[in-house]
């Protein structure tokens, strides 16, 4: 927009006056840093300062420009904006169109150009989207409560959508996944989410857990969380700053790197030290298939590289290799073998009242199983055993003296 303005000496000249944007220009947090906000939180903070509900926000200005969720009639919206408004909008924070498609109106609609990077789109050629979101909210309670003791804005890093990511690095705490009050996970988006409460009962998720700690994560597996969380936290930060998009054949001559170096060029011996399937180094080295996010933080581990030096093929030995022991939650297999459901359940019915509790995990280790197929053949008894576990962690949690 040109904008005349007089001067002095009574001349006239033209400023370029930017077009004032449909929503409040609010600007994301923490960029460029391993606590970069979220787009879903993002969402939330807009809506907040409109002083509406989240789901009035994206009904009323999002929902309207997409088209498959126009409804039948005009100005209506259909059952498919409703469900993936309810059940799949971890997938904003992701790397596909269910991102892409809401961060570019919003990014019109509030002329903030960087919101791509509250997601991980920029990373959308080397990431694969299984086992990378998590479908419900996971938090730090002691960041919730620090936050709101010091007066800074309660937000949502994007680092805690990271399936991988387990822990606070900053608390050495282990991440929430349920409400304390209701014990019902948690939704990205809701239609009236708050950050820091519980989308169903209202809870502050940061007053009575914030004292708590988990009894459950031994020392190696603090190292091993520890590691994924700065990792992780690197790729986020790093992600303004890329030059250009990484690519797959990036990845794929890493890997390559990696297997010469750790095993003379060995794949299969190279699946072994990594305890991944037999054929999955060789589909990584010639470009096949995408290293999924969890499986390729188990190579880094062991062999102490960053995780960003391998999507930018960086990946540099200069002193001799000595493989670090990864701790036993992640040493397991996947396997093709055919599942014995029989000798499966009679297994976990053994276990499901053990004292203390154990979790699906450890029980899938103990008979060489991967939690996925367990919970595939046997749903409900892997609900019970995972309830007793979860019921029993929180009973248990300890306060910080």
């Amino acid at each position: 927009m040109l904008l005349e303005v007089e001067m002095p000496d009574l001349q006239f000249i033209k400023v370029n006056v930017p077009q004032p944007s449909h929503l409040y220009p609010l600007q994301p947090l923490l960029l460029g840093t391993a606590f970069t906000e979220s787009f879903t939180s993002y969402v939330t903070r807009l809506a907040a300062i409109h002083q509406v509900p989240t789901g009035i926000l994206l009904a009323q200005e999002l929902a309207p420009k997409i088209n498959r969720y126009k409804g039948p009639k005009p100005d209506s919206l259909s059952q498919l904006f409703f469900h993936i408004f309810f059940n799949l909008t971890g997938a904003w924070n992701g790397t596909g169109t269910m991102a892409l498609e809401p961060l570019l109106i919003l990014q019109e609609l509030t002329q903030q150009p960087t919101l791509k990077y509250l997601t991980l789109i920029s990373w959308k050629n080397v990431l694969p989207t299984r086992n990378l979101l998590r479908q419900y909210k996971a938090w730090c309670p002691l960041c919730y409560s620090e936050w709101s003791n010091n007066g800074i804005p309660l937000y949502e890093p994007l680092i805690w959508s990271i399936s991988v990511v387990k822990i606070c690095h900053i608390h050495d705490s282990s991440l929430m996944t349920y409400c304390p009050n209701c014990s019902k996970n948690i939704f990205f988006l809701a239609w009236n989410t708050r950050n820091g409460f519980c989308c169903r009962c209202h809870y502050w998720l940061g007053t009575a857990c914030s004292i708590l700690e988990s009894p459950f994560l031994n020392t190696q597996d603090k190292q091993w969380h520890h590691f994924v969380a700065k990792q992780v936290g690197e790729l986020i930060a790093k992600t303004p700053y890329l030059i250009e998009p990484p690519l797959p054949e990036s990845v794929a001559k890493a890997i390559d790197k990696c297997i010469n170096i750790a095993t003379n060029g060995n794949a299969s011996a190279f699946a072994q030290q990594m305890y991944l399937s037999q054929t999955v180094p060789r589909d990584w080295r010639i470009g096949k298939a995408l290293p999924q996010i969890n499986k390729l933080l188990r190579v880094c581990y062991r062999l102490s590289i960053s995780l960003i030096d391998i999507y930018l093929d960086n990946v540099d030995f200069r002193n001799s290799i000595v493989l670090k022991d990864l701790p036993l939650c992640e040493q397991y297999f996947k396997t093709n073998r055919p599942f014995n459901v029989d000798k499966v359940r009679e297994f976990l019915e053994q276990h499901k009242e053990s004292t203390p509790p154990q979790s699906l995990k450890q029980l899938a280790f103990k008979i060489g199983y991967d939690p996925a197929d367990l919970y595939r053949h046997l749903p409900d008894l892997c609900r019970q055993i995972s309830a007793r576990y979860k019921l029993h962690n929180k009973s248990n949690f300890k306060p910080r003296v």
